[in-house]
């Protein structure tokens, strides 16, 4: 089992005292990840998914490579050390290649710290490193070792409401490998199991801090119950909401795992 399987494992079996989550080990013919068995012999498919933001995955990626040197770049021209932001969609090579010469005109602007929504009308460094790089905000650091730009894993941004949490968990019950697997089940309840990642911003924050959606989720006909889940500040600590088409969500609550539960997740 990968990690999201494992913590979904864990979270089901304690939300559901005395069932049981069996993973199907043969999955070859497109058949579901689980079989939650319930303490009444009744027996329920669940499929497991994860809620993300690809462009952001593959940024990431590219920021902690480390053929690459990781999430550092070594300067000769900057005379102070430097974190930066790119967008989620920079491209990172570039960067490598170009910050230390970008940085070194926002320096001899005067400047120890930028941001292009405020910035850029008013010095021609700031705008460049923004239109060329696709680097939003910058501020002097410090780093342990001196000589370094450290590059930060990009957020996303917007109003943060419900309905960007309702969005995720339906874009992942609409996508047809799911419906698939679990329209093969043909058991009576069928359980798509979301882990919202962070990398899916507005999502995650609005499952994390924000409050449950007032309608519940469309979902197919695939698709009887659906759970929505992330970390809760704490590597151990989940926040666990549950719908279906016509009941609406609930808050399972704040789920705590220890390192037995999760399996090593």
């Amino acid at each position: 089992m990968n990690h999201t399987e494992n913590l979904a494992k864990a979270i089901i079996e304690v939300v559901h005292t005395n069932a049981v989550m069996h993973f199907q080990t043969d999955q070859s013919a497109g058949c579901h990840d689980f079989n939650l068995e319930y303490s009444d012999g009744a027996v329920v498919a669940v499929e497991v998914t994860t809620s993300t933001e690809q462009s952001q995955e593959a940024t990431v990626a590219a920021i902690t490579d480390p053929r690459k040197g990781g999430a550092f770049i070594k300067t000769t021209l900057c005379q102070k050390d430097w974190y930066i932001h790119p967008l989620p969609n920079a491209n990172i090579n570039r960067i490598r290649a170009l910050a230390d010469k970008y940085l070194y005109d926002i320096e001899a602007e005067g400047l120890e710290h930028f941001f292009s929504g405020m910035d850029t009308g008013y010095y021609s460094s700031v705008d460049r490193i923004y239109e060329e790089l696709g680097i939003e905000r910058g501020r002097v650091a410090r780093w342990k070792v001196s000589g370094q730009i450290g590059i930060a894993t990009p957020g996303g941004g917007g109003f943060v409401m419900p309905e960007n949490l309702q969005k995720a968990i339906e874009i992942e019950a609409s996508k047809p490998d799911n419906c698939k697997k679990l329209r093969l089940a043909g058991t009576l309840e069928r359980h798509l199991f979301v882990y919202v990642s962070s990398l899916n911003f507005l999502a995650w924050i609005a499952l994390a801090e924000g409050d449950m959606p007032t309608e519940p989720p469309n979902l197919p006909d695939e698709i009887t119950d659906v759970w929505a889940v992330t970390e809760a500040g704490r590597k151990d600590q989940y926040v666990v909401w549950k719908a279906a088409n016509k009941t609406g969500w609930q808050n399972v609550g704040l789920i705590s795992l220890n390192r037995e539960s999760q399996n090593d997740v």
